[in-house]
């Protein structure tokens, strides 16, 4: 048995989410074998819930850690690999580490205590620094994101005796995008933009909608807004007294961001420069490369897409004389990624 200490998505909203494609993608690398994903809280789940999904051979399990103690004790005995999605998740089960001598997976997404710092939670970062500190030497395995994200990690624990695999995250949803499709959208008469995500700080909105402002009176561009947050999205360009004629905000379903992606020429990506985000393997700009989108960006130093050579265009080349194009390099190297990640999955399943 496998135990994974993360939640399992169930909501719509989940499995738009890039760190539970993560989870769910990593799932699939270990069918057939009896996966248990256990969510624990000391302040929660005083009634224990426990869904079996037979056919997937998967359980979820939320339960207390105090009123279900020796249901989680039982559980850890049992399995052989415990992986661990996000250090976040170890917050109420780090003390089973020294407890239990086992195949411990950590997989990286994100440099967390620097996550809570810059958002102004200290405590939070101090405490999650403390905790990554004092697991990271029981783990057997981590697995990162991205090479800049591998290579912080070895030069912040240069002692410890952990062995790591690069594994970038790829949404499973994604389409090829044909020749035709891209020649349709190099012809395009309209340039068309698109921003798919929500108003989380990192994403710099109010930045990106001051520049869309600049722009947005050439009736030749055309800006698509895919969000989850409507309503409050549509106000923020109704705050800053846009004319909406060509710009359309709406929220899809994942199943649907392909029709959209494979009409738009340029994608929003405004990551700041920070180690947070250099580090990062944003699913969003993978999507966006998969069809052929040039990413416009704040900084170009994103996860270790430069090093691959890249298309993308500064926030600050954004004009009213922008042709309408597809990126071949940037379908191709999201093509490479998939195709380097499948010699990593076999490493990844002998976890088990």
């Amino acid at each position: 048995m496998i135990l994974f200490l993360s939640k399992y998505p169930q909501t719509e909203e989940d499995f738009r989410d890039g760190l539970y494609q993560r989870v769910i993608h990593i799932d699939s690398l270990f069918e057939g074998k009896k996966k248990v994903y256990l969510f624990t809280s000391p302040y929660r789940f005083f009634k224990k819930t426990y869904i079996a999904e037979t056919d997937q051979n998967r359980v979820i399990i939320r339960c207390n850690l105090i009123l279900h103690i020796g249901l989680i004790l039982n559980l850890y005995r049992k399995s052989k690999t415990i992986y661990i999605h996000s250090i976040h998740n170890l917050l109420y089960q780090f003390m089973f580490f020294k407890i239990f001598n086992r195949k411990y997976v950590l997989d990286l997404h994100g440099l967390v205590p620097e996550e809570f710092l810059l958002e102004g939670d200290r405590k939070r970062s101090i405490i999650f620094g403390a905790l990554e500190k004092y697991i990271y030497n029981n783990l057997k395995f981590v697995i990162g994101v991205t090479q800049r994200l591998v290579n912080h990690y070895q030069k912040k624990y240069p002692f410890a005796n952990t062995e790591y695999i690069v594994y970038p995250i790829l949404p499973n949803n994604l389409e090829d995008i044909s020749d035709e499709e891209i020649k349709m959208a190099t012809n395009a008469d309209i340039v068309n933009f698109i921003y798919s995500g929500n108003l989380q700080a990192w994403q710099n909105i109010d930045f990106m909608i001051d520049n869309i402002k600049l722009i947005s009176n050439n009736q030749q561009y055309f800006f698509q807004i895919l969000t989850g947050e409507v309503e409050e999205m549509k106000n923020k360009f109704l705050d800053k007294n846009i004319d909406m004629s060509n710009i359309d905000i709406r929220g899809v379903r994942a199943d649907e961001l392909a029709a959209y992606y494979k009409k738009a020429h340029y994608g929003f990506v405004l990551r700041n420069d920070i180690p947070i985000n250099n580090v990062a393997c944003p699913t969003k700009l993978v999507e966006y490369m998969n069809y052929g989108i040039v990413p416009i960006v704040l900084s170009d130093e994103i996860g270790d897409f430069k090093s691959m050579g890249y298309e993308s265009l500064s926030v600050n080349n954004i004009s009213e004389n922008i042709l309408s194009q597809k990126s071949l390099r940037n379908i191709e190297i999201i093509k490479e990624l998939y195709k380097e990640s499948s010699k990593i999955k076999t490493l990844i399943k002998n976890l088990y």
